[in-house]
């Protein structure tokens, strides 16, 4: 348990619509086009490999389980409960937009974590992300973030030597 974070499929859902407080109330909204996955339009690579098809397809059951592990994948990056201790803390280096949370899941792989996807659980953001709804330093921040990354693999070869793992 100590190696394992737990993934919660995160979901964006229209401004209107009501936030689903239970999974049946969210694939409602999902099959009336009221609710998607998070980042869905903007990149859904970036969410894809939490396998919403397969968290769709799990048969309704009370509470919260965990409901199959999945692999870690460039450039995942999910929202997720890990223990108190162990986790590799933030790279605050990251400020603002971009590679915040595809670095930290990035090093969890590298430190040897593994990713499960719960069921009975998920995040849920109220407004769809759309391309035009970022402030004008977006891109600029994105940038910079994305040199910033590359310098982090570089620490994090430093950082886990013996790791088979990168990214």
């Amino acid at each position: 348990w100590s190696r394992l974070v737990f993934v919660l499929p995160a979901f964006e859902i229209q401004e209107e619509a009501p936030m689903p407080g239970t999974k049946e109330e969210l694939l409602d909204l999902w099959r009336s086009g009221a609710a998607r996955p998070f980042y869905g339009t903007l990149c859904p690579r970036c969410q894809a490999p939490t396998d919403f098809d397969r968290w769709r397809g799990l048969p309704v059951a009370q509470g919260v389980r965990v409901a199959y592990e999945v692999p870690w994948r460039d450039p995942w990056e999910p929202f997720y409960v890990g223990p108190a201790h162990g986790v590799p803390p933030f790279d605050e280096r990251f400020l603002q937009y971009g590679f915040n949370r595809i670095s930290q899941a990035c090093e969890l792989h590298v430190a040897g974590f593994r990713f499960v996807v719960l069921d009975g659980a998920f995040v849920a953001h109220q407004g769809f992300k759309v391309a035009t709804g970022f402030h004008a330093s977006h891109q600029a921040e994105l940038q910079q973030n994305r040199l910033l990354f590359r310098l982090f693999r570089s620490d994090l070869r430093r950082r886990y030597p013996q790791s088979p793992r990168h990214c």
